[in-house]
């Protein structure tokens, strides 16, 4: 009895030792499995670190990148838009120096056609001033040739009025008998010869 009590007692002892020895080998490996745990987990997390640090860098570099784009676009911008504005500018020199040139031109050729025009209307008063002068002129020596034929018409009648009262006043004095037989004769004669002739004995008598 006492030989089977010492057995089951170390067989027992053996069997607690076993149990603790498997314990503790279930504590060593479930500690090994939570060292590998936090192991990973601190892999992943340095993983995690240097893919943020990556991410960090490339997205500064990015930015960076971005960066130089936008002031090489700026700058770029910039020169196009200063180029362009001293095209515009260059331009619009341009086109006001032509315009004034032709604004020049024009005004020129306004004068031209202005002076022309006054020339125009210059000759043509003249030729009008002309044409009344010498059809005034003209008038004029119309009316004096009138004038004068009819002053002399009137002194022709005046003068042949005279003759004829010379002559009633010599037929007169020769039917009255005043006047001697020769003198009637060349009355008479005077009579019948041309009227000039007859006035000029008449006056001469």
């Amino acid at each position: 009895m006492k030989s089977i009590l010492i057995l089951l007692i170390i067989t027992y002892i053996f069997s607690g030792c076993q149990e603790s020895d498997k314990r503790h080998i279930a504590l060593l490996n479930s500690s090994k499995k939570e060292n590998n745990i936090l192991q990973k987990k601190l892999e992943e997390r340095g993983a995690e670190r240097v893919n943020r640090l990556e991410l960090s860098k490339i997205d500064s570099k990015t930015k960076i990148e971005i960066a130089k784009i936008e002031s090489q676009s700026k700058l770029g911008i910039a020169k196009v838009s200063a180029e362009a504005q001293k095209s515009v500018a260059i331009t619009d020199s341009t086109t006001k120096i032509k315009t004034s040139e032709i604004d020049s031109l024009t005004k020129k050729e306004d004068l031209a056609y202005q002076l022309y025009i006054t020339l125009a209307i210059i000759v043509v008063v003249l030729i009008a001033l002309l044409l009344l002068y010498f059809n005034n002129k003209r008038s004029r020596e119309l009316k004096n040739r009138l004038h004068k034929e009819q002053l002399e018409h009137e002194r022709a009648l005046k003068e042949r009025e005279l003759e004829e009262r010379r002559l009633h006043k010599v037929l007169d004095l020769v039917g009255a008998g005043k006047l001697s037989k020769e003198i009637e004769q060349e009355v008479l004669l005077s009579l019948t010869k041309p009227k000039e002739e007859s006035v000029t004995l008449i006056e001469s008598k």
